[in-house]
Parts: structure tokens; sequence; C-alpha cells
């Protein structure tokens, strides 16, 4: 147990980056905090962090998302297409969500949200935060060439983690005190052939060096380095990574109480 709870609930600005199955760590980021009550207020993310997020904005606790995943598959199962149109299919994702979320707009939720992708025309990055969740979500995790783009308002989407991997921009100036959660340690490089190992490695070099600059606009800024052991498309451990979130926070915020406000 934590000693350093707060005696009033204490809400805070989140930014949740993307990580593939690493996202699952956000789920334990977020359990930490809440054991301390410190719950988000708004949160921007993207990727496989606006999966975790819409349902915490929909008023989900990260128990019964934890709980959601181990019943749905949540990621864990995804469906193999043909080359033409991206290897992987994130339809189980979207089931899901059709199934469980209690809202439909961004305008319905419990908490802010803001959500980005990537406009496969420009490069650039587009904020979501109004109209439609699912199609914004599945935009926001389309990694090129492993999933098809979609396509909202005649614009195809791609992963938001290429022209930004910590969104924290859709909440400066706005907010303060934001807390950054960014799930891709890059450890030293072990060459390998397979070509699942080359497509991770060129992501998170890809992704890396773009969080240089937001992880400053964050106060607070996590990044568990035992998620170096897990790769993007380790769904399967979804367990181990989720712990991995909850105890690094928790021996953060036990050492570095001043780390939660």
């Amino acid at each position: 147990m934590n000693a350093n709870i707060a005696k009033e609930p204490i809400f805070r600005p989140f930014v949740l980056s993307g990580g593939g199955a690493r996202g699952y760590a956000h789920l334990g980021v977020l359990k930490a905090f809440e054991e301390c009550r410190i719950f988000p207020e708004v949160i921007s993310a993207t990727s496989s962090g606006s999966i975790v997020a819409v349902f915490i904005c929909d008023g989900y606790t990260p128990d019964e998302v934890l709980e959601l995943v181990r019943h749905t598959r949540i990621g864990v199962s995804m469906q193999w297409k043909n080359m033409s149109s991206g290897f992987l299919s994130l339809k189980t994702v979207e089931m899901a969500m059709k199934q469980h979320l209690r809202h439909t707009t961004f305008e319905e939720l419990k908490i802010p949200l803001h959500v980005t992708a990537t406009n496969f025309i420009t490069g650039q990055q587009t904020i979501f935060n109004k109209g439609p969740l699912i199609p914004a979500i599945l935009a926001a995790s389309s990694i090129p060439l492993l999933f098809q783009a979609v396509e909202i308002d005649g614009i195809p989407y791609v992963d938001g983690g290429l022209s930004g991997n910590l969104p924290a921009t859709p909440l400066v100036p706005a907010y303060e005190n934001i807390i950054g959660v960014h799930v891709n340690p890059l450890k030293p490089y072990k060459p390998d052939n397979s070509l699942r190992a080359n497509i991770e490695r060129t992501l998170l070099m890809a992704i890396r060096e773009q969080i240089s600059f937001t992880r400053q606009l964050c106060s607070r800024f996590i990044e568990p380095e035992d998620l170096s052991q897990y790769g993007i498309f380790d769904f399967k451990h979804f367990e181990a990574i989720y712990q991995i979130g909850l105890d690094y926070t928790r021996k953060l915020l036990r050492e570095h109480p001043e780390q939660a406000i």
C-alpha cells in the first residue's frame, strides 16, 4: 500500500503514448496513480494508448479495462489478411469497442479525450476530439503496411505515433502538471534477421526522436524501462506488461511522491 495517498482526489492531465502490446502498461500506470487517489482530468493519446484511454474516459477503471482485455482479448488476437490492404485487421478491437463502450461520441465521454492520428496524405498530425469515437481510435492505431488506413470524411489516416507518439501538444497551454507516459524504452539493438523484429526496430527508431520535444511539455515523464523486454507485437503477454507498468509506477510514487503532484 502506498503511504503517499492524497486526502482529497487529485485530477491531472495525462498523455498516453502508442506502443502496440506495450500499451497495456498504461493500465498499470493509471492503476498506481488511482491507488494514490490521482485521476485523469483529461487524456491525450494515440495508437494503443488511445484504446486504453477511450475506455478510461468512458468511465471504466483500470481494473475493469484489464478484466475486459482478459475476456474479450482486445488486441490479443488479430486477424491476418491478404497483403494488398495490410497484414492485420483491427476487427477484434473494433468489435470490443462497439460492444462495450457506453458512449459513441467524444462529447458524451465522462473525461475529455483527444486522440491523434496521422493524415496519410500530408503526414501531419490530426487531433480528434469531436464526433464518433471508434473511427478515430481505429485511425490512430493503424500502423501502415500492417493495417489498412482508416478513412474519415474521405481522408485516409494512419497511426498517430508516426506524427507524434507522445501527443502532449493538444493539452498545451490549457493544462498544467501534465503527466506523460511513454511505453517504448529503446534498448541497444541485437541484429535479428526476422521481418517482425526489423519492422519493430524501425518503428521505435522513427518515433523515438519525436518525443524529445513533447516530453519537455510534460511535468512528469514516466517510461518503465523493463518494458524493453517485450515487443510491440507481444500481445499474449499483456498481464506481465500491465504488471511492469503497475510495479514501476508504484515504486516511483513511493520513492518520489512529488511525481504525483
